[in-house]
């Protein structure tokens, strides 16, 4: 009789739903953005970007007025016609260094995700992992979420917290130590 026991008990177990693994979402993006790095990367990119920025913006200005002085017209075909040919270089110029710049700034972000992504992830993981998640999905890709789990809490607030915590008051604390060793 112990036998039928120990199957109906065995039956019973397999019969039963297994948990639901505990899941979390985080926006790696925002987070990335949001840690005290980040922001440190973010305002050393604009510094060196925004210069060759207002500097574009001006040479688009400059292109504007030639644009409208070959609209307002009452100029010989001659002299239109230089300054047409004055705008098309300008333009193709202008268009030439905004690549060129767009280029550079991509280039400069992919090497600050490069540093700083790595550390994120340790980071997430680890919180993911003392807080019990069995998955983690990165919702930053897009607007939706690619899962959807019922109340699955967004944890990127607290890995932001937990990065700056540790990795962001480490690097501090090994900056000051190898500033007080030059001394």
């Amino acid at each position: 009789m112990n036998w039928k026991v120990a199957v109906l008990a065995a039956i019973a177990a397999a019969a039963l739903p297994a948990q639901a693994p505990k899941i979390a979402l985080i926006n790696l993006e925002q987070a990335l953005a949001s840690t005290a790095d980040g922001q440190k990367a973010e305002k050393k990119l604009n510094a060196e970007f925004l210069p060759r920025k207002a500097a574009l913006e001006a040479k688009h200005k400059e292109i504007a007025a030639l644009q409208d002085k070959i609209d307002k017209g009452g100029m010989s075909d001659e002299d239109r016609q230089k300054l047409v040919d004055q705008l098309d270089d300008r333009t193709s110029e202008v268009d030439d260094e905004t690549t060129q710049a767009d280029a550079d700034l991509s280039l400069a972000q992919r090497r600050v995700l490069h540093d700083l992504a790595p550390k994120l992830i340790v980071v997430a993981v680890h919180y993911a992992h003392q807080k019990g998640y069995d998955m983690v999905f990165d919702i930053s890709a897009t607007d939706l979420p690619r899962l959807y789990q019922e109340n699955a809490p967004d944890i990127t607030q607290e890995v932001v917290a937990e990065y700056d915590r540790t990795v962001g008051v480490a690097a501090a604390r090994e900056a000051a130590s190898a500033a007080a060793k030059k001394k």
